[in-house]
């Protein structure tokens, strides 16, 4: 008789398989190493250019979204709205109901920034023409990417990264095209590249998270950009609203920051029997990880709904499930991980502490706000998540369920065990044999 039952180890099963102490020396070295590499990596912002120039495998026809691999089908509300967005700024279709209808036929593909590099904030939509970050890592010439900036500064969330495509949402993104881009990009050029880890480190002391809260990271970013705005700037009214834009975009930098994350998090990947993750992506769906040991291969797990400030005429039933690429921020040890936006100071604290007992390492780079002398936690392990029963701490923006509906909210969560379960049973199904057999 056939059954479509699959029967798995329980934890307990599955960490005892683990525990020889063969593997344990293992595992134990190929973090070691994994952190090693994602702390000599020396990631550098080197300028800006096309997406389609630049980014490895990136096509006309191609669309990359935040998060793992989805179909349009089962995208949410606010990423079909971002696609949707994606497909008018490109001038592949005319309106909603022709884009629609180009992604029901399936003539354009979908896939995760993450498998090319990038990262993008929220729906994280990323098409052949937009201007994207450079980022190299100085060490290996290894190049990562993020989208520029697509807030209005109007501090409503109207942007593409939320799922609104209205004409003035495609609008702004044309004019960072033709006016914001070029001098951004030789603003950079003037100071021969940006390190991001010094404006990081700074922005956490001064009270960012340099996930959801950026302010002080874009005040710096933007003091070093000033002097090259103003002189790549062909006319006094291009200053000005350049400049003002940028002041009042307070998630300026976070485009960036995660670039630079990306560039840390992948140098880490690939270790053999390394069970430090090196990817935590969501895209209003689902949340997907990957681990270093495990290739590029994803665990999807249901993506949880965040809770916390709400803008005004939204109610908890409005949010939609977590969505961006933003969570690499949070997977080496920013965002959440150092200043969650739920219960006091305190409880601030108390969530990084725990949030140290399922690292493996911490930060050499930064210091932890509120606790003395020590890094943040870097190098997540999927062995004590799964062994504590307790996930990373993430800050997200809120989107609206319902496609083109402006930001919902900003709030945190603990994203489900579902996708870090799947993970821990493939390591032990490859790690097991391999132990065994090196015996």
């Amino acid at each position: 008789m056939k059954t479509d039952v699959e029967f798995r180890p329980s934890m307990e099963e599955l960490l005892e398989k683990l525990a020889t102490p063969k593997f344990r020396g293992l595992n134990q070295q190929a973090n070691d190493e994994t952190i090693k590499r994602m702390k000599q990596s020396v990631p550098i912002l080197i300028g800006i250019g096309k997406a389609g120039d630049h980014i490895p495998g990136m096509r006309k026809n191609l669309i990359l979204h935040a998060g793992p691999p989805i179909t349009w089908n089962q995208a949410s509300g606010p990423l079909k709205g971002a696609i949707i967005a994606g497909l008018l700024f490109e001038g592949l279709a005319k309106n909603k109901e022709a884009a629609i209808e180009m992604m029901k036929k399936g003539e354009v593909d979908l896939e995760p920034c993450h498998d090319h590099n990038a990262v993008g904030p929220m729906a994280g939509i990323i098409t052949s023409s937009m201007s994207v970050y450079i980022v190299e890592d100085q060490l290996s010439g290894y190049r990562t990417y993020s989208n520029l900036s697509d807030d209005r500064g109007d501090f409503r969330g109207s942007s593409i990264r939320f799922g609104v495509y209205e004409k003035s949402a495609i609008d702004y993104l044309h004019w960072v095209e033709t006016n914001v881009a070029p001098v951004l990009n030789q603003a950079i050029a003037d100071v021969d590249g940006i390190d991001f880890l010094p404006i990081i480190g700074r922005s956490l002391l001064m009270g960012d998270d340099c996930h959801v809260m950026t302010n002080a990271a874009t005040l710096i970013f933007s003091r070093i950009l000033l002097p090259g705005v103003i002189k790549a700037s062909p006319k006094k009214e291009w200053i000005e609203k350049i400049a003002s834009q940028i002041y009042q975009d307070e998630s300026f930098s976070l485009n960036a920051i995660m670039a630079t994350c990306k560039a840390i998090a992948d140098a880490g990947n690939g270790i053999p029997h390394s069970s430090i993750i090196t990817t935590m992506a969501r895209n209003g769906t689902e949340f997907g990880i990957k681990i270093s040991g495990l290739g590029e291969k994803w665990f999807t797990g249901l993506a949880g709904v965040g809770r916390g400030f709400l803008m005004p005429g939204i109610t908890p039933a409005d949010v939609n499930r977590d969505m961006g690429d933003s969570a690499i921020t949070e997977t080496v040890g920013l965002g959440g991980t150092v200043k969650s936006l739920s219960g006091s100071n305190l409880d601030t604290i108390d969530n990084t502490l725990k949030m140290y007992s399922i690292a493996h390492s911490e930060s050499d780079s930064f210091l932890t706000p509120g606790i003395d002398d020590r890094g943040p936690p870097l190098g997540f392990d999927l062995l004590k998540i799964v062994k504590t029963n307790t996930t990373p701490t993430i800050n997200s923006g809120l989107a609206h369920k319902n496609m083109n509906r402006y930001m919902a909210g900003t709030g945190s969560l603990h994203p489900p065990m579902e996708a870090f379960i799947k993970a821990a049973v493939e390591f032990s199904e490859v790690e097991v044999p391999l132990t065994q057999m090196q015996s």
